[in-house]
């Protein structure tokens, strides 16, 4: 039978107050006291309700986190981050996975709220501005949140500039002599997706090298996305890049297996820079030149700073934290040589 906080109050001979203050680290007991109730609930391995627990401090020590894709290795380290801080901060998390869906965003979102939890992390489907639709649930349940992605409302979120870093990814590009450069770039309802639309745009243009709408292709975010962009790039006609910026790492991965099958060798006819630096992109037969990004410490980041609000009393915070990029310089990248031949 399990045991009750009245079974350790009467084996340790005091009262169930004392036991309580004990087991939430309250002041209040004498240092004797507290000894012979951590003494009783270690020898017969008491382990409190923590539901009652919850329902009496109106705290449940879990956070809930939203993810866009489940099988995106981005997220896993993203997750892993999260998983890391709460776990050295005494918290529990309780994942959800829109896979792309704001039905499905939305849903979880309230899911997480039924099942009480301190707060959340969330990386939202977007268009431009955050859908503020369900938002309005945390609102009115006073619930602390941290976006993944910069946004345009006031609240709490990490990210990298994207913007920024998108121009580094294609200045490096021209620095190494390329004007025809191509951007496989991201889904329209993607925020980072938009953000490094625009930080591409913007290096060309400081660059004075004009914008040529054919070489932008919007793809989802996955490996046989990039395939088939590859598939219309090299059905474009008069188009010739000598390289491609890419929206991710899996979408670069698969325009090269598109490129390479077609006999186009990268990078000696085209270049190719990728985005995320993904873990096994390093070890392709063609390792990957990428833009870094900090996944893990975004996670960590957005864990801490939640907590940080949760331990504030929940008072709005309206934090950001700006995480650095860099360049990983890999073999997909050469100076220019040559253009691709059709």
């Amino acid at each position: 039978m399990r045991m009750t906080i009245s079974d350790i109050a009467k084996l340790a001979n005091v009262s169930k107050s004392a036991v309580s203050i004990v087991l939430n680290n309250k002041t209040g007991v004498s240092e004797k006291t507290r000894a012979k109730v951590l003494e009783t609930i270690k020898k017969y391995n008491y382990n409190p309700n923590q539901l009652a627990q919850s329902l009496a401090s109106k705290e449940t020590k879990s956070i809930g986190l939203i993810i866009k894709e489940i099988d995106n290795p981005y997220f896993s380290k993203v997750m892993k981050g999260v998983f890391d801080a709460c776990s050295e901060l005494g918290y529990s998390v309780l994942v959800g996975t829109s896979e792309l869906s704001t039905d499905k965003e939305s849903e979880i979102v309230n899911t997480l709220l039924s099942k009480r939890v301190d707060g959340i992390i969330i990386s939202p489907l977007k268009s431009g501005e955050l859908d503020l639709s369900y938002f309005s649930n945390l609102f009115n349940e006073n619930i602390p949140w941290v976006v993944l992605g910069k946004t345009s409302i006031l609240g709490n979120y990490v990210d990298i500039d994207n913007i920024k870093a998108a121009y580094d990814a294609v200045t490096y590009l021209i620095n190494l002599g390329h004007r025809e450069i191509a951007h496989i770039a991201g889904p329209s309802y993607s925020g980072h997706g938009l953000k490094r639309l625009e930080g591409y745009k913007q290096a060309l243009s400081d660059n004075n090298i004009p914008i040529n709408s054919d070489l932008i292709i919007p793809v989802d975010p996955y490996t046989a996305n990039g395939y088939l962009a590859g598939k219309e790039l090299l059905s474009l006609k008069d188009q010739n890049p000598t390289a491609v910026f890419c929206y991710n790492d899996l979408v670069a991965i698969g325009l090269i297996n598109s490129l390479t099958e077609n006999n186009i060798k990268v990078p000696d006819d085209i270049s190719i820079i990728g985005f995320d630096n993904i873990d096994f992109s390093e070890y392709l037969k063609i390792p990957l030149t990428t833009v870094h990004m900090p996944a893990y410490e975004i996670g960590k980041a957005a864990a801490v700073l939640l907590i940080k609000q949760l331990s504030s009393g929940s008072v709005p915070l309206n934090e950001s934290v700006v995480l650095e990029h860099k360049i990983i310089e890999r073999n997909s990248c050469s100076a220019l040589q040559d253009v691709i031949k059709k």
